[in-house]
């Protein structure tokens, strides 16, 4: 079985440790809640893909992981209130993430030869989960349900580039690890500063009844 690249797993790792304690600090809890948000944000995502895929998760079988969690969370506690100073370091951070997940997920669910589709659904499930039990345990909406927010669709086309370049146009792994991660990141940050949001669901009964009422009145 291939094994993913240290350099993306614990970048990731260490990145939502980073995500989770600045989220906690924004809500001035004590050192402890920050620990317990750096490890759920950093790992909750690919413990919850190494579960589904019938996995021991990777962060219990390395320590690696939390030692890489552990040393996050005090560096965000050293210098988490001049990060906070950055107006957009979190937005920054978060939209890394959510690439850099899907592209572990994704390459994780290859390696044990699923189907595409079923590849891309992983991918978009080890990048969302982390977030999504964070702002659980913090107790605010979560963007994965937040109307018309760019999060999930954002990490959707993410998979699809990577599976588009690696597999499709087999394209250097780092290359297309680079890419779609560059991507989500971009079009991520765009969507937040620009304010790009989904359209509202459309609703087909809805507009055959208006199109119905406007033949039944005839033309003007």
């Amino acid at each position: 079985m291939l094994m993913l690249p240290v350099y993306l797993e614990l970048g990731a790792v260490g990145l939502g440790a980073l995500s989770g304690a600045l989220h906690a600090l924004r809500r001035e809890l004590d050192a402890m809640a920050v620990l317990a948000l750096s490890i759920c944000t950093s790992v909750g995502g690919g413990m919850l893909r190494d579960v589904l895929l019938g996995e021991t998760p990777a962060a219990l079988r390395s320590s690696r992981y939390l030692l890489a969690v552990g040393a996050c969370a005090v560096l965000a506690v050293l210098f988490g209130p001049w990060l906070s100073r950055l107006h957009r370091a979190l937005d920054v951070v978060d939209a890394l993430l959510l690439g850099m997940w899907v592209v572990l997920g994704l390459e994780k669910a290859l390696t044990f030869q699923l189907p595409l589709p079923s590849a891309v659904f992983l991918g978009v499930v080890t990048s969302v989960g982390g977030g999504v039990i964070r702002d659980v345990l913090l107790g605010e909406r979560t963007a994965l349900v937040a109307p018309g927010e760019l999060f999930a669709s954002v990490a959707l086309l993410c998979g699809l580039l990577y599976v588009a370049l690696a597999v499709g146009l087999e394209v250097p792994a780092p290359l297309a690890e680079a890419a779609a991660i560059a991507g989500a990141s971009l079009l991520r940050l765009t969507a937040m500063w620009r304010r790009w949001r989904l359209p509202p669901r459309f609703d087909l009964l809805q507009l055959l009844d208006r199109l119905q009422a406007r033949r039944q009145r005839g033309p003007p």
